[in-house]
C-alpha cells in the first residue's frame, strides 16, 4: 500500500510540475507577444490570405526550447515548423493563434499549448491572452479555470447566446457551404461573432461567453488546448457529423453545452445541407 501511494504521489507531483512549467512558459511567451504588439515587425504571406510574422517563429522557438529543456522526452506538434511527434508528453503548440489579428493591430490573439500523452490522449490545456492577461488552463479530471476561477459552459437558452464561427479563408470554395450552415443557425441565436482566434473562441465558449462555436478547416494546434478546457468546463466537442472531435484528425469542430451542440446538429440535419466531418 505504501509503495502504491508513493507512485500516485509521484504521478501527481509530475503532473503538477508539467502543468506549472507549461503555464509559466505560456505566460512568458505572451509577454513576448505583448511587447511586440503594434510595433514594427516583419510580416510575410505563408499562402494566400495567410500571414506569418517574425513573432510566430520567435515565440514558437522560445516555447519549444523551454519545454524541451524541462521535458527532454517530449514530442511536439507545432504550426510553424515540423518536429518529432514521438514522445511523452506530446505538446501541441500554436505560438500565436490569431496571427492576422496580431499583424493588423487587432488585440485578439493568444498562445495555445495542449498537453497530450504519447498515445495522443488529452492531459491538459493552457491558453493565454496577453492583451487582457487572461490565463485559461485545465487538467483532465480537475476542471477548467480562468485566472484561477472555475469556468463552465453557459446553461442559458441558445436564443440568448452569441455564437462564434469563422469562414475557411484557406478553403474559399467552402465559403458558400459554411454560409448555408450559418444561415440555418442564425435565426436560433442572439447574434454571430467572428473573432479570428479558434483557441479563444473555444475558451470563450468554455467560460460561457459564447453559447457555441463552430468552424471548418481547423488545425489541431488551434484547438488542442481549448478543447481540453471546453470539456473540463462541462462542454462537448464534436465534428460536423457529430463524431467526437479529435485535434489530430478532425477537419471541423462544434463546441458548446451538450444541449446547444445537439440543437445545432439537429438544425443542420433537418436542413438537408451536406455535412462533412
Amino acid at each position: 500500500m505504501g509503495q502504491t501511494h508513493s507512485i500516485i504521489n509521484f504521478m501527481k507531483n509530475t503532473d503538477e510540475i508539467l502543468m506549472n512549467t507549461v503555464i509559466s512558459t505560456a505566460l512568458k511567451a505572451g509577454d513576448i507577444l505583448r511587447t511586440g504588439f503594434r510595433q514594427q515587425f516583419e510580416v510575410e504571406e505563408k499562402s494566400a490570405h495567410d500571414l506569418i510574422t517574425e513573432y510566430d517563429t520567435t515565440v514558437q522557438q522560445f516555447i519549444v526550447e523551454q519545454l524541451s529543456k524541462a521535458f527532454p522526452g517530449a514530442g511536439f506538434v507545432a504550426e510553424e515548423e515540423h518536429f518529432s511527434t514521438k514522445g511523452d508528453p506530446l505538446l501541441v503548440i500554436d505560438p500565436l493563434d490569431g496571427t492576422n489579428n496580431f499583424a493588423m493591430g487587432i488585440p485578439q490573439f493568444c498562445v495555445s499549448i495542449g498537453v497530450y500523452t504519447g498515445e495522443r490522449q488529452p492531459k491538459a490545456g493552457v491558453v493565454y491572452n496577453p492583451v487582457l492577461e487572461e490565463l485559461y488552463h485545465a487538467q483532465v479530471g480537475k476542471g477548467a479555470y480562468l485566472n484561477g476561477e472555475p469556468i463552465h459552459v453557459t446553461q442559458e437558452p441558445l436564443k440568448d447566446t452569441l455564437v462564434a464561427t469563422a469562414l475557411p479563408f484557406k478553403l474559399r470554395d467552402k465559403v458558400d457551404w459554411i454560409t448555408q450552415l450559418l444561415l440555418h443557425v442564425y435565426p436560433e441565436v442572439m447574434d454571430i461573432r467572428r473573432l479570428g482566434s479558434a483557441a479563444l473562441d473555444t475558451c470563450y465558449t468554455a467560460a460561457g461567453i459564447f453559447g457555441l462555436y463552430f468552424e471548418y478547416g481547423i488545425n489541431g494546434w488551434d484547438t488542442a488546448a481549448g478543447v481540453c478546457l471546453l470539456r473540463e468546463a462541462g462542454g462537448v466537442a464534436v465534428d460536423f457529423s457529430g463524431q467526437p472531435y479529435d485535434p489530430f484528425t478532425s477537419k471541423s469542430i462544434v463546441v458548446g453545452s451538450p444541449a446547444h451542440v445537439e440543437r445545432v446538429l439537429h438544425l443542420w440535419h433537418e436542413s438537408g445541407v451536406k455535412l462533412e466531418g
